[in-house]
């Protein structure tokens, strides 16, 4: 068999009512099927097999024939095992794909293989995803239904939903898919593509599965481990005799097209480009280009705004440039007289030295004077001459 371009590595758990659409719109879609079976009892692996013909490159089972039914559920085994699996098998891309899940291209020209081909030609090696969560009519029994034409309104993924980078290019090392409870598949040197391709999604088909599936086969059997970690919260706040499905008066009508559309208009650049648009879901179409074109308005007046700060910043310099120059020229005259008081200062120094050199040379020959033999002899003459002037 050539390489498959894209494998799904699928694990399941008594999904038998919804593996089989899940299955084949895979390999409509273009995609290679291997599937991990977690011990089902209700027809899953055949249903799986059957829809996948020969593009179910393998499968195997998770699950321990001489254990309980009612095992622990280890999610963190199974990311592991996905892991090992696209590490091993020969293929260009995988996803990470649930059984209730359904992976579309965002363009509805191409498959979704064609696709994931068209972003591995532009450069990137992984894909996000846009979770719709679809809910059955009330009073309904839609399990049994075709869920792409029994479902038409959805609710936009909850705030742990949103992630979606769960399809990725085959590399050199292993995927971490644990680290994020397999949200994310993280390698060295991801790239993620802008545009999100859609995902519907469908956990809960009707009030008698959904029963079933939340206190029977999920929620009794989570490791204690994972939910202390903070995984599993899909189904928190659900109890035993409450009400069970989805509010479906809130949900939202599903127009493929729009959709699409929607998911190119606000993608992964533009949400980094304009963070505000980032926490509202795409209700429709046009909300979402105006929540992007208010945020541009808003950011072009910011910017505005930024420039004429700058421009009064640059006023203020020039303001305070001519001042500098003002006070250095002042500072410059001030060197400049002190300089010359500093040569007269010194020109007086030595001035006032001659005169010291003078006052000493002048009181040397006075003291040779006073003390010559002639100054001696003459004092009594000096004194009787005072006396004579006197009278």
């Amino acid at each position: 068999m050539a390489r498959p371009p894209l494998v799904a590595i699928l694990a399941a758990y008594n999904e038998a009512d919804i593996i089989g659409a899940a299955v084949s719109h895979l390999v409509e879609q273009g995609a290679f099927l291997y599937l991990l079976d977690d011990g089902s009892t209700d027809g899953t692996v055949e249903a799986a097999r059957a829809a996948a013909g020969d593009r179910l490159i393998g499968w195997e089972s998770l699950a321990d024939p001489a254990a309980d039914r009612q095992r622990t559920f280890q999610w963190s085994r199974i990311l592991d095992r996905k892991s090992e699996l696209a590490a091993s098998i020969d293929a260009d891309w995988f996803i990470h794909q649930d059984a209730d899940e359904f992976r579309e291209s965002p363009w509805p020209h191409l498959s979704l293989a064609e696709a994931v081909g068209l972003v591995d030609r532009l450069g990137w090696n992984a894909i996000d995803f846009e979770v719709f969560t679809f809910v059955p009519e009330r009073g309904g029994n839609d399990s049994a239904r075709d869920p792409v034409a029994g479902f038409t309104r959805y609710h936009p993924a909850a705030a742990y939903d949103r992630v979606q980078v769960r399809c990725w290019k085959k590399g050199p090392l292993p995927v971490d898919l644990k680290s994020t409870g397999g949200h994310e598949a993280r390698f060295p040197g991801r790239r993620i593509f802008p545009v999100r391709f859609p995902m519907r999604h469908y956990p809960i088909r009707s009030a008698e599965q959904g029963e079933r599936k939340v206190f029977l086969e999920r929620k009794p059997r989570f490791d204690p481990d994972e939910l202390a970690r903070g995984w599993h919260v899909q189904y928190e706040g659900l109890e035993p005799g409450r009400p069970l499905l989805p509010d479906d008066a809130t949900a939202l009508p599903y127009d493929a097209d729009a959709a699409r559309v929607a998911l190119q208009v606000r993608n992964r650049l533009i949400e980094a480009a304009f963070p505000s648009v980032v926490p509202a879901p795409p209700v429709d179409l046009a909300t979402t280009v105006r929540r992007i074109e208010d945020a541009r308005a808003r950011q072009i007046e910011q910017l505005r705004n930024l420039t004429l700060a700058v421009e009064e910043g640059r006023r203020d310099l020039d303001v305070l440039r001519a001042s500098r120059a003002e006070v250095q020229a002042h500072l410059e005259q001030a060197r400049e007289r002190v300089a010359t008081l500093e040569a007269a200062l010194g020109d007086v120094r030595e001035e006032l030295a001659k005169v010291n050199r003078d006052a000493r040379d002048l009181t040397r020959r006075l003291d040779e004077v006073f003390q010559s033999r002639s100054w001696r002899v003459t004092r009594p003459l000096r004194a009787l001459w005072r006396m004579l002037g006197r009278t």
